[in-house]
């Protein structure tokens, strides 16, 4: 009986593990990542003004701002980040990422090749294509050779195997038992070569129109020059965004203590914007704390010793230090490490659960 509840112990204990890093595996990645570049503008003394983003060309759409960038086939998205969770100071920074556009993303489908033996229909070279798959039928070795393709097929890869044996039983009216599936997997073909894009000047060209229109203050030439060099797809997303550290901008995962975490929950494949952006608040007016008269939009310089003084002026100020801004409706996204706290808690609440089911039992 006692190595029954050790037993039953351990299982609890590893259903709780696999139920967290389930939802961590599942959930760290974006494949939108690879076909972006996104740099968060987190250093000390820069500053942006968001009401200039609709003047320069930006339209406002779910909260981020988007526009299309000088290579027609590459938008901009300007959104704000949460210094706090990057363990990069405190307050909201602005990120811009570079992002391919939808209709030039790779597209991606299923395909399976299948061998149909004894087949009494004669079937000569030809193709058809049929509810969203294309099939091509060939002679061989005195069978019959299937290619099945599809792109953007709603459903999972075991979906479109079975729909692909149906339709070969009735097509050629013969049993499943007869069909050997040579292989079956999911493929991208490429619309766009990466290596086409010029991502440093297009990534130079609109940090200088931003900072031309006065969107942003406070990044130097220097600076561009040194974001725009290192720009390439890939370097994006929670782990690889680029930011500024210890006097250089460097991929996230490259800095000193890193939350390498990217556990808020995925969105679908082809989604404009990652879920691991901050939600943007509803109107631009920024309350700023501690002040006696806060005002939008003001730049914020606090001293090391003493209580930080509004200075006139239409930008908000950075500091990785001590800047702490909030948002009157503001409604913003858990943390990924929040998430993952969430999942591990229901994980022991349902092995408690579990644990008193086995106790009645054994």
């Amino acid at each position: 009986m006692g190595k029954l509840k050790l037993i039953a112990v351990l299982i609890i204990a590893m259903f709780t593990l696999m139920l967290g890093l389930a939802y961590i595996i599942s959930a760290c990645y974006n494949q939108l990542d690879q076909y972006s570049y996104e740099v968060v503008l987190n250093k000390p003394g820069v500053r942006f003004n968001i009401e200039n983003l609709i003047r320069v060309g930006y339209k406002r759409s779910d909260n981020v701002y988007i526009k299309q960038s000088v290579d027609s086939r590459v938008n901009v998205i300007v959104s704000l980040v949460s210094l706090d969770e990057l363990r990069l100071g405190f307050g909201k920074a602005l990120s811009l990422r570079f992002q391919l556009k939808n209709e030039y993303l790779p597209a991606r489908g299923y395909l399976g090749v299948f061998y149909v033996k004894n087949a009494s229909t004669a079937i000569t070279v030809h193709t058809v294509t049929e509810d969203g798959v294309t099939y091509v039928f060939s002679k061989i070795n005195g069978g019959v050779n299937i290619v099945a393709i599809a792109f953007n097929y709603r459903g999972s890869l075991l979906e479109f195997e079975g729909k692909v044996l149906d339709y070969i039983v009735h097509k050629l009216k013969v049993s499943e038992e007869n069909i050997e599936m040579l292989s079956l997997s999911e493929i991208s073909v490429p619309i766009v070569d990466l290596k086409s894009i010029e991502w440093s000047t297009i990534v130079k060209g609109e940090l200088k129109e931003l900072i031309g229109n006065n969107v942003i203050e406070g990044l130097d030439m220097s600076d561009v020059e040194e974001i725009s060099k290192i720009a390439k797809p890939g370097l994006a997303g929670w782990n690889s965004r680029v930011v500024y550290y210890n006097g250089s901008w460097i991929p996230y995962y490259e800095t000193g203590s890193p939350m390498l975490l990217k556990c808020a929950p995925s969105t679908s494949l082809f989604t404009l914007i990652p879920a691991s952006y901050e939600r943007m608040p509803p109107e631009t007016t920024v309350t700023v704390t501690p002040t006696a008269t806060p005002k939008p939009l003001t730049t914020v310089v606090p001293p090391a010793t003493t209580k930080p003084t509004p200075v006139p002026a239409p930008f908000r100020m950075l500091s990785s230090k001590t800047e702490h801004v909030e948002y009157g409706a503001s409604k913003e996204t858990s943390s990924p490490l929040m998430k993952v706290a969430t999942i591990f808690i229901v994980g022991a609440l349902l092995s408690v659960v579990a644990w008193f089911v086995v106790r009645r039992i054994v």
